[in-house]
C-alpha cells in the first residue's frame, strides 16, 4: 500500500538524518584534524574554529561520562561520537509522534475483522476448523504472510533494530497472536506436523521483517557504530538460529546480507584514514596522538566487521576486513611505527579478530601479511626492556597462529 510505504519512508528519513549527520560530522572532523597538522600554516575560517570547539566539547563530555562510569582503560578512537543536541532529540520525537498519529488513521474506515491482525486470524482460524482440507488445498498458509504483511508493517512502523533488537518484536501483541494462532490444547507432535500454518511466524519473519530490516540497514546503519552493529548482528543471528525459513537459500536474507556488505565497503572506503608521517614528525605529540587515534578507529571498524563472521562467508568477509582494511591500512601503519607502538597496535588488532581465525593452520590466507608482520615486530622487540617484554608476551596468541 502506498500510504504505508510513505509512512515508512518518513520514519526512515528521521533515522537516516541523524545517522548521516553524525557520519558527515565525523568525516569532517578527521579532515579538520588532518589539516591542523599539515606542515604549511594557514588561517582557519570561522566554521572550522566552531567545528573544532564543538568536537573538543563532545570529546570532553564523553570523557566525563566514562569517568563517572568508572571506565579507566579507554583507548582514544574507540568511542562513538553520536551525540545529538536536546533540540534535535525533541524534534525527532515530535516527528515520530506525528507519524504515529497519522498511522492511526490508515485503517480507520475498515472493519475490525479486516483491519487488525487478530481479526484476520480469527476469520482464517474459523475456516481452518470448519474445513481444514479446503483450507489446506487453497494454500492459505502461503498467502497469509502477504495478507498480514501490511498490518504487521504498521505495527513495526517505528521499530528501530539498532537499539531495540528482537526484544521489541517478541513482546509485541502481533507476535503473540501469530504464536498462538490455531493452537489447540489437544495438539500433539503429529497434529503439528499436519498443521499447514506451523511455519507462519518464520515466514512472516522472512518475508515481512527481514525486508524491513534490509531497508533500514541500507538507509540507517553506521558500520562504525559498535552499539548499532552489536544489536544488528545479534538480531540477524537470532533470526537464522530461531526461524527455519531464514536460511542462506532465502532471497530475503541474501538481500539483507548484500546490503550489509555494501555498507561495509562504503565504510572502509570513506571512514578509514591513517596518515603516514615521516619519522621525525611522529615524535611530535599531536601528530602521534592523531595517528594512534586513526589506528584505533580503523581497528574498531575491523572489530565491527568481523562480528559478522559465521553469517557472511569467510571469503567475502576476508576480502573486506582483511584485504581492504587490515592489510591496506593497519599493517602499513605497523610498518611505519616504532617496534613497541607497532606491537601494541598488533595486539589490539589481534584482540579484534575472531578466535577461530587465529588457530594454527585455520586462518584465512588474507591474514598472512598481518601474521608475518607480527613475527617481524616480535623480532624487533628487546626482551631486556620491561615494556617490550610485556608487549611480546601479549603477542603470544598471535604468534602461535604463525607456527
Amino acid at each position: 500500500m502506498l500510504v504505508i510505504k510513505l509512512l515508512e519512508q518518513r520514519v526512515e528519513s528521521i533515522y537516516s538524518q541523524k545517522v548521516n549527520e553524525c557520519i558527515a560530522r565525523r568525516r569532517q572532523d578527521v579532515m579538520d584534524q588532518s589539516q591542523e597538522l599539515a606542515p604549511q600554516s594557514r588561517d582557519r575560517d570561522e566554521n572550522e574554529v566552531r567545528r573544532i570547539a564543538e568536537r573538543e566539547g563532545r570529546r570532553i563530555r564523553r570523557q566525563r561520562v566514562r569517568e563517572l562510569r568508572g571506565f579507566s582503560n579507554h583507548v582514544e578512537g574507540m568511542s562513538s561520537d553520536e551525540e545529538t543536541t536536546e533540540t534535535e532529540q525533541i524534534n525527532a520525537r515530535a516527528q515520530r509522534d506525528i507519524i504515529d498519529q497519522d498511522a492511526q488513521h490508515v485503517f480507520e474506515d475498515v472493519l475490525e475483522e479486516f483491519s487488525t491482525i487478530d481479526g484476520v486470524l480469527r476469520r482464517f482460524e474459523t475456516w481452518k476448523k470448519f474445513d481444514c482440507d479446503a483450507y489446506t488445498e487453497a494454500y492459505v498458509s502461503l498467502c497469509l504472510p502477504k495478507l498480514l504483511g501490511p498490518l504487521i508493517r504498521m505495527q513495526i512502523l517505528l521499530w528501530n533494530p539498532f537499539s531495540q533488537g528482537a526484544q521489541e518484536l517478541e513482546k509485541s501483541q502481533w507476535y503473540t497472536s501469530l504464536v498462538m494462532f490455531s493452537q489447540d490444547e489437544k495438539e500433539s507432535e503429529d497434529s503439528l506436523r499436519r498443521d499447514p500454518d506451523v511455519q507462519l511466524l518464520p515466514r512472516i519473519i522472512e518475508k515481512v521483517i527481514i525486508p524491513k530490516l534490509t531497508q533500514l540497514v541500507t538507509q540507517c546503519w553506521d558500520p562504525l557504530s559498535s552499539t548499532q552493529t552489536v544489536s544488528l548482528v545479534g538480531l540477524v543471528t537470532k533470526f537464522i538460529q530461531d526461524y527455519p525459513t531464514v536460511t542462506h537459500s532465502s532471497k530475503f536474507l541474501n538481500a539483507l546480507l548484500k546490503s550489509v556488505v555494501d555498507k561495509m565497503k562504503v565504510a572502509v572506503e570513506n571512514d578509514v584514514y591513517i596518515p603516514i608521517y615521516p619519522r621525525q614528525r611522529m615524535s611530535e605529540a599531536k601528530v602521534n596522538a592523531f595517528f594512534l587515534r586513526q589506528c584505533s578507529v580503523a581497528t574498531k571498524l575491523l572489530s565491527n566487521l568481523v562480528r559478522w563472521q559465521g553469517i557472511i562467508s569467510d571469503d567475502l568477509l576476508s576480502q573486506i576486513a582483511l584485504d581492504a582494511l587490515l592489510t591496506r591500512y593497519l599493517v602499513m601503519a605497523m610498518r611505519s611505527s616504532p617496534p613497541l607502538q607497532a606491537a601494541n597496535l598488533c595486539q589490539m588488532v589481534g584482540s579484534a579478530l575472531p578466535r577461530v581465525w587465529l588457530q594454527v593452520c585455520v586462518h584465512p590466507p588474507q591474514l598472512t601479511p598481518f601474521l608475518n608482520e607480527a613475527k617481524s615486530i616480535a623480532k624487533q622487540l628487546d626482551f631486556d626492556k620491561p615494556l617490550e617484554r610485556d608487549a611480546l608476551e601479549r603477542l603470544s596468541s598471535i604468534l602461535k597462529a604463525t607456527t
